[in-house]
């Protein structure tokens, strides 16, 4: 018996962290390797961003928030796509900490067992396992010159 989820076992281990372990293996031997794997940049935190963070928490913004996110920033959300020319309310906004979370809520919130769900390919490695996990199979569709597209 296996101590994981079966849907666990849909998912081949991540190409993007052992390119990543790659990288850090060549770099612990001196070689000079620009890393794209898992897109962390390759430079520290702009300083306006570390003091508003700092200013942040020593104001008392330590605790959870709300879970689809700070109604404040809802609304400045809403209002820059108000600016742009879409019509969006605040609560037609769902903040997450990050692209691959809102794709993961995404795929989890629209695809049921045996869902097919096409993949342009190539696709970011990611798409295919959040597919998988959610119960979709993932077929893919070559996007090169020659199919077309």
């Amino acid at each position: 018996m296996s101590e994981f989820a079966a849907r666990v076992e849909r998912v081949e281990p991540s190409a993007t962290l052992a390119i990543s372990n790659l990288a850090g293996e060549l770099e612990a031997d001196g070689v000079d390797v620009v890393d794209l794997s898992v897109g962390e940049p390759d430079f520290p935190t702009p300083e306006n961003i570390v003091e508003a963070g700092k200013n942040a928490m020593d104001a008392g913004h330590t605790g959870y928030t709300s879970s689809n996110g700070i109604p404040e920033l809802k609304a400045a959300i809403a209002n820059k796509l108000d600016a742009d020319g879409l019509d969006y309310g605040p609560d037609e906004i769902i903040v997450t900490p990050g692209g691959k979370q809102a794709l993961y809520e995404t795929f989890q919130t629209l695809i049921d067992d045996g869902d097919e769900v096409c993949l342009l390919d190539p696709a970011w490695v990611s798409y295919e396992a959040m597919v998988k996990l959610a119960g979709g199979s993932p077929p893919r569709s070559r996007t090169t010159p020659s199919s077309s597209w």
